[in-house]
């Protein structure tokens, strides 16, 4: 089964990212070039892991509890509007996570405890951000990215964190469904 570990977001932080995807498909064009995920599917990815054994699943567990052992409950800011690999060609357009000691600390020490289960470990540098669309041309990518650049996100939206999650997604015509298999409580 497909697997990944993300912090799920507030209902707050899921309208506003709702209503900055309306404003992006008002201001540029609703396309099948580019894809929307449901606001509600949108979270903050800390680890992909691809497909996995389900019988692993209670060792990544405990791979996470041991991660999330000296690590207390923290704030993060999400706002602003980026893109990869940028805004004149975008392939990603996402709002972004400022930096946080608390999150780093939280992504580092998964990615070191899940070494430790066999995983391999992440070679590129942690970008936290929350994929607001995904763009498949260069036409469509330099509209939205123009309607993005002049787009006003409203500010930033500050939330708590204390808990992960281990996801289970399935793949389907109608879009990604994620299923929370294990939920992590931070405990520093």
């Amino acid at each position: 089964m497909r697997a990944f570990i993300a912090i799920e977001l507030p209902d707050e932080l899921i309208e506003k990212l709702g209503v900055i995807q309306d404003k992006l498909i008002e201001k540029s064009f609703k396309t099948g070039d580019i894809s929307w995920p449901k606001p509600e599917n949108i979270h903050l990815t800390l680890k992909f892991l691809g497909d996995i054994d389900p019988e692993k699943v209670e060792e990544i567990q405990t791979a996470l509890q041991k991660a999330a052992e000296d690590i207390p409950p923290f704030q993060l800011s999400a706002g602003g509007i980026g893109a990869f690999p940028d805004l004149k060609a975008p392939r990603i357009i996402w709002v972004g996570i400022k930096e946080s000691e608390g999150l780093a600390r939280l992504q580092k020490n998964i990615d070191a405890r899940l070494v430790e289960s066999g995983f391999e470990k992440e070679n590129r540098p942690f970008q936290p951000h929350l994929t607001l669309c995904r763009i498949k041309s260069h036409s469509a990518g330099r509209t939205i990215g123009k309607a993005a650049e002049a787009l006003d996100h409203g500010g930033d939206t500050v939330f708590k964190i204390e808990t992960f999650v281990l996801f289970k997604s399935e793949l389907s015509p109608k879009g990604a469904k994620y299923s929370a298999l294990k939920r992590i409580i931070l405990k520093g």
